[in-house]
């Protein structure tokens, strides 16, 4: 699959919220000068995600203020989404869908 091979090679993980950012891809490229993906591709990286990488969702302390998304990296789920909410939301705690089960990141 060609964009599996771009995405491996080119990112160093690539992940998107379901409904914040308008679902806008969010990634970190390996090299400065790597090409975005056009508006065709990008439902096509989106579903690679969802199918191959982590759903996850963060929250503010009290758990109440929820936002959902999806990750992918070769190297597994880290800290990048929560980094993130963090900073426009103030959510505090990640979790992670392993087995069926949400687990603490």
């Amino acid at each position: 699959m060609k964009i599996k091979k771009r995405i491996d090679e080119d990112f160093q993980y690539i992940y998107f919220f379901k409904d914040a950012f308008n679902s806008k891809l969010i990634g970190r490229p390996y090299l400065i000068n790597v090409d975005g993906f056009n508006a065709e591709e990008i439902k096509e990286v989106k579903d690679f995600i969802k199918k191959n990488g982590e759903e996850f969702y963060t929250v503010d302390d009290d758990g109440l203020d929820k936002t959902s998304g999806y990750y992918y990296s070769k190297d597994g789920l880290d800290f990048e989404p929560l980094d993130k909410m963090m900073a426009d939301s103030g959510h505090t705690q990640m979790f992670y869908k392993e087995g069926g089960q949400w687990k603490q990141l």
